[in-house]
């Protein structure tokens, strides 16, 4: 068939009332299940933006806990001394918005309006999030050094220096103490 027969073939089929009236009825359809697919989003996609936020505090604290595991180390000689960190929150994150203020004059007094709110950027899978300006780490509520040789006091008060130093905390939030 070349392009003329059909598009006579093609006209043909629409002339009939029947096939128009499929063609409109399938359109419709389509539609509403575009708009019907709006109300079904994965349960995957919700879950990895709670484990994410979770997840990036909990890598922060085991990076602590090696880097300090390493620093135990290099003082003790120890080869395996064990390292607690916990954390008080998981950081804090300061958001862009987008503030507009009016001011309106009535009967000789003037009302001022304000209004904000968070910008809202978009991925590729439809999902919104606040645009991100700044983010702070998780502060760290307390420290436990477990060491074999934290039993000689000049030993326990170098771990205590450096756990204290190298996390800039207080004496208070951190306790070092011996194995066995």
């Amino acid at each position: 068939m070349d392009f003329a027969q059909w598009k006579q073939w093609l006209s043909g089929l629409f002339r009939k009332e029947k096939a128009m009236k499929l063609v409109v009825i399938l359109g419709i359809c389509g539609i509403a299940l575009i708009g019907l697919s709006s109300f079904w989003e994965p349960k995957e996609a919700e879950q990895g933006a709670e484990v994410s936020s979770g997840g990036e505090a909990e890598s922060y604290r085991q990076q602590l806990e090696r880097d300090l595991c390493r620093i135990v180390a290099a003082i003790t000689g120890e080869e395996s001394p064990t390292v607690v960190v916990t954390l008080e929150d998981n950081g804090r994150s300061l958001y862009a918005s987008d503030q507009r203020q009016s001011t309106q004059q009535e009967e000789g007094a003037s009302r001022e309006e304000q209004e904000s709110s968070h910008i809202l950027m978009e991925d590729a899978q439809g999902n919104q999030y606040a645009l991100t300006v700044t983010q702070t780490q998780p502060g760290v509520q307390g420290v436990v050094v477990v060491s074999r040789f934290a039993g000689d006091p000049v030993v326990q008060e170098k771990l205590l220096t450096a756990v204290c130093t190298a996390l800039d905390v207080s004496s208070a939030k951190v306790c070092v103490t011996g194995s066995g």
